[in-house]
């Protein structure tokens, strides 16, 4: 999985050509990825509406956020079907999210399998 973070408000104030010369970039390399059977999904991650749940002291408390001091925040996701870790860095390295903002950086994170925990489990 490739998490995109970025700067809490990143895109809020883009020009509306800018943001769709983003998408066109983004689709672009999306595309080629589902061509070659790499993609299995991904989305951009709305800026407003984000709550927190949080055990505190015995309880759950929501709260709104991110804050505005956050220094960054997760603007969208994608799902890859990559072998190895090395794979999964060499599609990193290509996506557009990289060359569009010098704080935009990217988290790998493998996707663990649960098959066999689901079926112990089950019984």
């Amino acid at each position: 999985m490739l998490m995109l973070h970025q700067a809490p408000n990143y895109t809020v104030d883009l020009p509306r050509e800018k943001t769709l010369e983003m998408t066109r970039r983004y689709m672009a390399w999306a595309d080629g990825l589902r061509q070659k059977g790499q993609m299995a999904g991904g989305e951009k991650l709305a800026v407003g509406g984000v709550r927190t749940i949080k055990n505190k002291d015995g309880g759950l408390v929501a709260s709104d956020g991110p804050y505005a001091e956050a220094k960054d925040v997760i603007g969208g996701y994608f799902v890859i079907q990559v072998k190895d870790a090395a794979e999964a860095e060499a599609i990193a390295r290509e996506c557009p999210h990289l060359t569009l903002a010098a704080a935009n950086w990217i988290e790998i994170r493998p996707i663990e399998d649960m098959t066999q925990v689901r079926a112990a489990a089950a019984g």
